[in-house]
């Protein structure tokens, strides 16, 4: 009897290696089957590219606000209330917004994961200012031919051209060629974070 024709290993059957979603190679890891799909989930979330979205414009007529600084540092821990180390007060208005761009400055929610090495996270909010001069090495947000959102990344070079870089290893930069177009919306000047649930 001889034997079937089917099964068993068979030379290059399979998928080929780096042939995923990922371009590379796989290993298997076992997984508790309670959080299979909050893996991919998270997985899926990390290959979201980072959007700027809901621009909002800065009040020409802020509240000010004056918090007060401290001249030591503090490793962690509170500082000592003790008048010899008041150095000043801080107004957060001329510390986020560039004198004289009030009405250029827009802030942006951030979504996606694109720029997660650079330390701008999904949901996070930044502020963009749309007069100054972006330079290479910028974090800027702009608008592709190849895309309607405002996209998030460090304007680079790539060859001798320009390119537009993201801050996650999965992402590849994007690059452009003869009768593309690219529009630098703004520069982003400064990334607001809550560490509290709710903003609160």
């Amino acid at each position: 009897m001889s034997p079937p024709d089917h099964g068993g290993f068979r030379p290059a059957a399979g998928r080929k290696p780096g042939s995923g979603l990922y371009g590379e190679p796989t290993q298997p890891v076992r997984v508790p089957t309670s959080q299979v799909e909050t893996v991919l989930a998270f997985l899926d979330a990390y290959r979201q590219p980072a959007i700027a979205e809901q621009p909002r414009p800065i009040s020409l007529t802020p509240l000010t606000v004056a918090l007060t600084t401290f001249a030591s540092r503090v490793p962690a821990g509170f500082p000592s209330p003790a008048a010899d180390y008041i150095d000043d007060s801080i107004d957060l208005n001329a510390e986020l917004i560039i004198h004289g761009h009030e009405a250029a400055t827009f802030v942006l929610r951030v979504k996606g994961w694109s720029m997660m090495n650079a330390g701008i996270f999904e949901g996070d909010r930044i502020m963009v200012d749309r007069a100054l001069t972006p330079k290479q090495g910028d974090v800027v947000v702009a608008i592709t031919s190849n895309g309607s959102d405002l996209t998030i990344k460090r304007l680079g070079m790539i060859d001798g051209k320009v390119a537009l870089l993201a801050e996650n290893p999965h992402f590849k930069p994007i690059t452009f060629e003869e009768g593309d177009t690219l529009e630098i919306w703004g520069v982003v000047t400064n990334c607001l974070r809550s560490f509290r649930r709710g903003g609160r």
